[in-house]
């Protein structure tokens, strides 16, 4: 089923953000950070049938029709996303720094929605 493999992937992704954290690299975790909450994100539209939005700003939207604003998710919950998408753009489209308090809080809250999307998964 294609929901276990992208949990399989969000879980991956994180423990790379967490090593890149580590090590300093505050860019590459803000990127891998980002993308576990997108495949857990994409596990959870693919599990409610959903079709593959083609961009990133189309499976947030998807993600928040079905799961925050009809479902079981709390705004705050739904902006994680959105926020965490943020954080890779400027990680990976501009010279500003990411602060590794940003990123530290970013580790912490995708830990939670991998959590929450595995939940609604079982």
């Amino acid at each position: 089923m294609n929901s276990e493999r992208l949990m399989a992937k969000a879980q991956r992704a994180l423990a790379a953000a967490t090593r890149a954290a580590q090590a300093g690299d505050t860019e590459t975790a803000a990127d891998r950070v980002y993308y576990s909450v997108y495949y857990a994100a994409r596990a959870l539209l693919d599990s409610s049938g959903s079709p593959w939005p083609k961009t990133h700003r189309g499976l947030i939207a998807e993600f928040s029709r079905l799961f925050v604003k009809d479902g079981p998710l709390d705004t705050a919950s739904g902006a994680v996303l959105s926020r965490l998408e943020n954080l890779r753009l400027v990680a990976d489209y501009t010279l500003e720094p990411v602060p590794a308090t940003d990123v530290q809080r970013a580790l912490t809250e995708a830990a939670r929605f991998i959590e929450t999307a595995r939940g609604l998964l079982e």
